[in-house]
């Protein structure tokens, strides 16, 4: 069981509140989008935490987040456009 993040100069978001995706992947490697939300901090969300308790309770292989901008560079078939 993994969480991946954004590993990109976005990280540096301080105050900005941004559009965050979080997403899972199961064990198939099928990435599901599970909630996107706009905030500033989005490991203090709930949505995280609800994450976390699907990555623990085996729903997902992975989770993670990234910003919207940061999903629409690295998927090419879907796009988030809020």
């Amino acid at each position: 069981m993994q969480c991946h993040f954004a590993q990109t100069a976005e990280l540096n978001y301080g105050n900005m509140t941004n559009t965050w995706i979080f997403y899972g992947n199961d064990h198939s490697g099928i990435k599901t989008i599970h909630y996107i939300k706009q905030c500033k901090r989005p490991e203090a969300t709930s949505e995280y935490k609800e994450m976390m308790h699907l990555l623990e309770n085996d729903t997902y292989y992975t989770t993670g987040y990234m910003t919207s901008k940061a999903w629409n560079k690295e998927n090419q078939y879907i796009k988030v456009i809020l």
